[in-house]
């Protein structure tokens, strides 16, 4: 496996951040519900493009999470914050299940739709994949990303422009990603509940109650499931504000927790 390109600032405690679908390092550093650049004054953030964006990776969660253990190995991280957003919190989430002992926290940011709320995701996602192999992108798949609402309006009001500037960043892949990462959506799903279950860090998950695509439900269900985990949400700018301070104040008590 080639190991996708890492992008470190800060120094310390590895704190890793998985994207989500569609998203990247780029466009993650334009909008993120978690600031980067705060957190690299506490630890050591680790960012990377699962497969290096290619279009012939395969991005399916079990395989971003052998990818994972394969950054964590080259880098010789024994002990990891995991953290992402959607995709992402879905591979942190297998991860944490299937090498714990060295997850030492998670945060999962608007975790995705699973289990009996997949089904249909599944299909749609196969159908767009099988449209979507092709030279060029097609138009009613540039439609389709267009109608995505990130970031929401009360950040876009603070930060006009955003939103064109992400949605450029998310038409810029080679056009046979497309089809390549919505596969990987369809062959995807969370581990059992009784799996998660097992997992004791700490965890805190952030959830928008206007985000349609990751329902405050699926939240709700991990947060019953974590019995040590914090369930927050966002919905405004003062939230969002109040949130990274929330963030820093956690990743400091996982810090202390390792020194002690």
């Amino acid at each position: 496996m080639k190991l996708p390109s890492l992008y470190i600032t800060g120094t310390g405690q590895p704190f890793v951040w998985m994207h989500g679908m569609l998203n990247s390092v780029e466009s993650d550093s334009l909008y993120s519900l978690i600031n980067f650049n705060r957190l690299a004054k506490l630890v050591s953030v680790v960012r990377y493009d699962n497969c290096n964006k290619s279009a012939t990776g395969n991005y399916s969660w079990d395989a971003t999470t052998r990818e994972l253990l394969s950054v964590a190995d080259s880098q010789n991280y024994d002990s990891m914050i995991l953290a992402g957003c959607s995709m992402g919190s879905g591979t942190a989430i297998h991860a944490a299940v299937q090498f714990p002992e060295r997850v030492k926290a998670l945060i999962l940011v608007t975790p995705p739709p699973a289990w009996e709320m997949r089904g249909d995701i599944k299909t749609i996602y196969n159908k767009i994949a099988a449209k979507a192999d092709r030279d060029t992108i097609p138009e009613f798949l540039k439609r389709l990303i267009g109608q995505n609402q990130d970031p929401p309006e009360y950040f876009e009001q603070q930060h006009p422009g955003t939103r064109q500037q992400l949605l450029q960043h998310r038409l810029s892949f080679d056009p046979r990603y497309y089809s390549q990462i919505y596969r990987g959506g369809a062959a995807s799903d969370l581990p059992d509940r009784q799996l998660i279950a097992k997992i004791k860090v700490p965890t805190l998950i952030v959830a928008q109650l206007s985000d349609e695509n990751h329902p405050f439900e699926m939240a709700q269900q991990i947060h019953s499931l974590l019995k040590n985990s914090e369930l927050v949400t966002v919905s405004d700018y003062s939230e969002y504000l109040n949130l990274q301070e929330k963030v820093s104040n956690f990743v400091r008590l996982v810090i202390s927790d390792n020194k002690s």
